[in-house]
């Protein structure tokens, strides 16, 4: 059997550079030390031809910071959510922090256990990004909130009244910039597929949908509104309630659901948009989407997850108030996939 290569420590790098382990220590870790500018160089070197490797388990030890991040989110099949997670996966590697990411399935238990063992893991801090089941009842979460010792940054999903550090987008108010482009542009008999979750971000763009409908006067519609789960398939389901009404357009609040919605537009042989308009939410699907321009509500990812980073490494610097909350605000992007309605009954005052 080969036998395995002698790890390489800090002993052996001070022996060839000449000098104690403790400068060493000291000029791998870039800690303050009057050491010259060319031994410097020469145990950097030293240690590169070594490939030498700090052992992290001891410098935790030592420092008791694990420099490990955790996020949990609430489903890593999400676009939305994968794509967040790249984001602050590279600004904790910029800044020497290894990220854990844990998927919660939307479930409250799991949040709860996943704060659990995240925390006997060690970790310095925590992205939390709620279940939908924690929404909706949020007192056991509450309670394991209130027993963590490190730092935690709610992003996305936030809780009104918790005291803690969180950054979100204004959710009303993208569901109003979506619905009010689409009467802008002639409709009147506008869908919405939400997802209904308290206070959550569902049901906040539905409240948005909504008060752009009363501005402009009109009605809102029951058989217009169709409940979502956030995934493919309740969109799918969705749209083939409302291909049975008289609807000319849909509000769809997430671009999980406006893939399962396009999907069954497709299968039904209706084209986008001559045939019908569709506004989504999240702009998470533009690089992979083929034959169709989205016109969406974009939440700035890089944005969203610049903001949560620098909350919680304030945090952990102990620089910041523990209170602070972002609201972030959506943008209306124009695409393609909106017709403009020029038959009376599709126009505000017979004008566009």
């Amino acid at each position: 059997m080969e036998n395995l290569k002698k790890k390489v420590t800090i002993k052996d790098i001070a022996r060839e550079a000449g000098i104690s382990p403790a400068a060493v220590s000291l000029i791998l870790n870039n800690k303050p030390c009057r050491i010259s500018d060319e031994k410097k160089k020469l145990v950097k070197e030293v240690a590169r031809k070594k490939n030498y490797v700090v052992n992290q388990a001891a410098k935790s030890l030592a420092t008791r910071k694990s420099q490990m991040l955790a996020l949990i989110l609430p489903d890593i099949e999400n676009t939305f959510f994968s794509s967040l997670a790249k984001q602050i996966e590279n600004r904790c590697r910029a800044n020497g922090y290894s990220l854990i990411i844990a998927s919660s399935d939307d479930s409250r238990e799991n949040d709860r256990k996943l704060l659990r063992v995240l925390e006997s893991r060690g970790v310095d801090g925590i992205f939390l990004i709620l279940s939908m089941e924690s929404l909706e009842d949020v007192k056991e979460l509450l309670d394991e909130l209130s027993l963590l010792t490190m730092p935690y940054v709610m992003i996305d999903r936030t809780l009104p009244g918790l005291g803690c550090a969180r950054v979100s987008f204004d959710h009303e108010q993208g569901g109003y910039l979506a619905a009010e482009y689409l009467i802008k542009k002639g409709h009147r008999k506008i869908g919405c597929v939400y997802r209904d979750d308290k206070e959550g971000s569902g049901k906040n763009r539905l409240v948005g949908y909504m008060r752009a409908l009363k501005k402009y006067g009109i009605p809102v519609r029951e058989e217009y509104l169709k409940k979502g789960d956030y995934r493919m398939e309740s969109g799918y389901l969705a749209a083939k309630a409302l291909l049975s009404t008289d609807s000319t357009a849909t509000f769809v609040c997430n671009d999980m659901m406006t893939l399962g919605f396009l999907r069954r537009l497709y299968e039904e042989g209706y084209k986008i948009p001559e045939d019908y308009s569709i506004v989504s939410y999240d702009d998470s699907l533009k690089n992979y989407l083929l034959g169709v321009e989205l016109t969406t509500v974009v939440q700035d990812i890089r944005m969203l997850a610049e903001e949560a980073c620098c909350l919680l490494f304030k945090r952990l610097c102990g620089e910041e108030d523990l209170m602070q909350s972002l609201i972030l605000t959506p943008r209306l992007t124009v695409r393609g996939s909106v017709c403009e309605r020029h038959d009376g009954a599709g126009m505000i005052g017979g004008k566009i």
